[in-house]
């Protein structure tokens, strides 16, 4: 049976990526075929690169049912037994005329599939296909190639800030660190520049520091003097700047160290880093990621120096003991 993705849940580019890869992430766990559906803005990430191209205009000489499945799940499902039973309530009966549609964020985020997998309950390893892939086509379609570091270092560092900023209308983006849209003040984001910076030598490592304008004094104030360190100031979100948009993305991903706020944009950019370093806080919506491609923060910015330095080779899953999620 087919499936594609349509954006109706609104939002900006990060928000949007979430909602395709939770797609694609669900497809998968039931075994159904991605049919793409053009999308401008994010065709530019290559999610429907090599796969079938059906436009809407053409889904009724094809298909005879066409059936919406519809979200929000904006946090996806963590359970197993949970997952399947709601979607054997949600999806229909397979038919190989009938194309499915998941719309308005209806989501499971490829890392949620990782304890399943190591847990047995799927024999697929959904987040490494889906991680291989959408880096792979990535590469590809920018010319991108996996190096070993540059000399010196090259560190992408994205801060999020923009109209989120602002403890009165969103005081939840203040409460708790493994919260969505966390702010982290200039202490944590100084602690693991600190951390890398010993890993491998102070001036050794230049540092890219990206936000948006609106918010960004504090930012400025701490980092645009630093030795080593540039701050680069994007548009607002809010004004959809696609090509500066796809810009930085592109400099997120072929960064030798990318450092991910809790930001939907740069954590989406994780998933396309397969081979390069990606070093992110756990919080509601990525975790459980293997290391050393991914190294996680305490809440303070300190981060292991040794997996830093490690060279990626095969994943490792730490926080899965005899059985047991102990992260």
């Amino acid at each position: 049976m087919d499936f594609t993705i349509e954006f109706t849940s609104g939002g900006n580019h990060g928000h949007q990526l979430k909602d395709a890869l939770g797609g694609l992430t669900i497809g998968r766990l039931f075994n159904l075929n991605y049919v793409h559906t053009p999308y401008e803005y994010l065709d530019y990430f290559g999610l429907g690169f090599r796969y079938p191209v059906v436009e809407r205009a053409d889904r009724k000489l094809k298909y005879k049912n066409i059936v919406r499945v519809e979200g929000p799940l904006w946090c996806g499902i963590d359970d197993y037994e949970e997952l399947l039973q709601y979607f054997e309530k949600a999806l229909p009966k397979r038919s190989n005329d009938t194309l499915v549609i998941l719309e308005n964020a209806l989501r499971i985020h490829p890392f949620q599939t990782i304890p399943w997998y190591l847990e047995g309950r799927t024999t697929r390893n959904i987040f490494a296909e889906i991680q291989q892939e959408v880096s792979q086509n990535f590469n590809e379609l920018h010319s991108l190639k996996i190096n070993k570091f540059k000399s010196p270092v090259e560190v992408a560092v994205h801060i999020n800030r923009g109209t989120d900023y602002d403890r009165e209308k969103f005081p939840q983006h203040f409460t708790s660190p493994f919260a969505v849209r966390y702010m982290f003040d200039m202490d944590y984001y100084e602690n693991i520049i600190l951390h890398i910076e010993k890993a491998y030598g102070t001036g050794n490592v230049y540092f890219n520091i990206y936000t948006e304008k609106q918010n960004a004094e504090d930012i400025l104030q701490r980092f645009d003097k630093r030795k080593h360190t540039r701050v680069i100031i994007g548009s607002d979100r809010e004004e959809k700047n696609y090509d500066q948009i796809h810009s930085i993305f592109k400099s997120f991903v072929e960064a030798d160290i990318l450092v991910c706020s809790n930001s939907s944009f740069s954590v989406m950019c994780a998933y396309f880093r397969k081979g390069r370093k990606t070093v992110y806080h756990p919080h509601l919506q990525l975790r459980y990621l293997p290391e050393p491609n991914y190294i996680k923060t305490e809440d303070d910015g300190s981060l292991d120096i040794a997996l830093l330095q490690q060279e990626i080779t095969v994943d490792t899953f730490p926080f899965y003991s005899q059985g047991n999620i102990v992260q």
